[in-house]
């Protein structure tokens, strides 16, 4: 370790502000706050891990922060990690501090897996995880339709029939709050999510990420919860946020069961959703999107969604690492 670079825990009290800058400074297009990072770092959850260091220069200003974590709704041993440095300061070694400090990190909490996030338009993030025994594993990236020019009047005929077969459209606000329709609209989410391509999931973690982050998210509204229904049959949904400051709206999730896929009900929910959202004012929507999701793309592509930069994410198995290997055959002897 370089004696010019000095790397610890993060101190909540006197860190957070210097840390903010660092992030801000690296990422000015998604800005977080001090009482943003506060919270994210007050917020814990039964079988979360966490470590965060911070490197330090000579006059103990911070130029490199780390943050590993494995969020309870994880497989066992599976690791996220983020990685900043100065803009100013890179190709001086703070990452690579930083980087081998949270290995040996990972080593004694026995990880199998670290996936790791960079920007398309990176390449020297991309490098970086790289040489160090990361691979591509797929592309994540937001998508945007202008409700301004979108026209939802060819898909309309689609449409009715659809509803002409049975389905009907409605959202969660038209069921009564009990905890039947709670159960329903959970197995109706588990179902879509089990199928969504890259998930990294503890399955039996999802309830408890289900109440939190979805049911308790300031985001969540009812009648955001738009759903496609057989009889007394749950078979799709599109969840979709507002956002009134910025005019703007976006569809986290849309899904359909597996026994009523292939009968445009996906698409059907999408167009809905631009429908919702511009009903509340919205002129743009965004979505997420996996590049392994063919069929979701291609709805997409067929409404006039414009893929924005995104991600790659980056997988490492540790379990196949030689240094990984080298240890575990030691402590077999």
């Amino acid at each position: 370790m370089s004696s010019a670079i000095r790397v610890r825990p993060v101190c909540l009290e006197s860190d957070i502000p210097g840390i903010v800058r660092l992030l801000n400074a690296c990422d000015p297009e998604d800005p977080t706050t001090i009482e943003e990072l506060r919270s994210e770092i007050g917020h814990t959850a039964p079988g979360k891990i966490t470590l965060r260091l911070v490197a330090m220069d000579k006059d103990e200003a911070i130029t490199g922060y780390i943050y590993v974590v494995h969020s309870a709704e994880a497989p066992s041993r599976h690791f996220y990690i983020w990685v900043r440095v100065d803009p100013t300061l890179r190709n001086r070694g703070i990452g690579s501090v930083l980087w081998e400090a949270a290995l040996d990190y990972l080593h004694v909490q026995g990880a199998i897996r670290i996936a790791c996030a960079v920007r398309d338009s990176d390449p020297a993030s991309l490098s970086f995880a790289e040489h160090r025994g990361f691979t591509i594993d797929r592309q994540h990236f937001y998508s945007t339709l202008d409700l301004t020019a979108f026209d939802e009047t060819p898909y309309l005929p689609g449409i009715s029939a659809i509803e002409a077969q049975g389905i009907r459209f409605c959202s969660l606000a038209d069921f009564p709050e009990t905890p039947e329709t709670r159960r329903k609209f959970y197995d109706l989410n588990f179902s879509v999510v089990m199928d969504i391509p890259g998930e990294d999931w503890d399955y039996a973690a999802y309830p408890q990420f289900f109440n939190d982050r979805i049911l308790g998210a300031a985001w969540f509204r009812r009648e955001g919860q738009l759903l496609a229904v057989d009889g007394d049959n749950w078979v799709g949904f599109a969840s979709v946020s507002l956002s009134p400051e910025t005019q703007s709206a976006c569809n986290a999730t849309t899904g359909v069961t597996r026994a009523y896929r292939g009968r445009k009900i996906a698409l059907a929910l999408k167009v809905m959703a631009a429908r919702y959202a511009c009903q509340h004012g919205a002129q743009t929507i965004r979505t997420g999107n996996d590049s392994l999701n063919v069929p979701i793309l291609t709805i997409n592509r067929k409404m006039g969604y414009r893929p924005q930069p995104g991600t790659f994410l980056l997988v490492r198995w540790l379990k196949e690492n030689k240094e990984f290997t080298a240890e575990k055959a030691v402590s077999a002897e």
